[in-house]
């Protein structure tokens, strides 16, 4: 064999197994990533306000987006829910005169529960 194309021969094997190496190592990271975002956490805010109250206004944001996430009316049993990745949320309410803020998904505290639920009640919001 030539030694030209002997060494082309050794470029060629070499090439695509370092083609192959980065491949694989490409796939291994997206799964770990894939693995770590693809758990996503379900936030409910109920309302538990008293008959004919009312409605309580609410919004959520996400600072890992920087989104608004919307403005919300939730009247008396309304059940308000956010898919969302696990890190944390803001939210804040409005009712008749009072004004809350909480954060709705916080990961130290939830990052093991795949649903998170808050009742609003009218002495307060409750974790469950």
């Amino acid at each position: 064999m030539h030694p030209q194309k002997r060494n082309i021969h050794k470029m060629t094997t070499w090439s695509c197994f370092l083609f192959l190496a980065l491949a694989w190592s490409f796939i291994i990271i997206a799964i770990a990533f894939e693995k770590h975002d693809n758990h996503l956490a379900i936030i409910h805010v109920i309302s538990a306000l008293p008959n004919n109250s009312e409605p309580i206004r609410i919004q959520c944001i996400s600072p890992r987006t920087d989104t608004h996430l919307g403005e919300y009316t939730l009247y008396v049993s309304d059940d308000y829910q956010n898919v969302t990745h696990k890190s944390l949320h803001y939210s804040e309410a409005l009712w008749e005169r009072w004004f809350a803020s909480w954060h709705a998904f916080q990961p130290r505290r939830d990052v093991s529960h795949g649903t998170v639920y808050w009742l609003v009640k009218h002495n307060g919001f409750f974790l469950s």
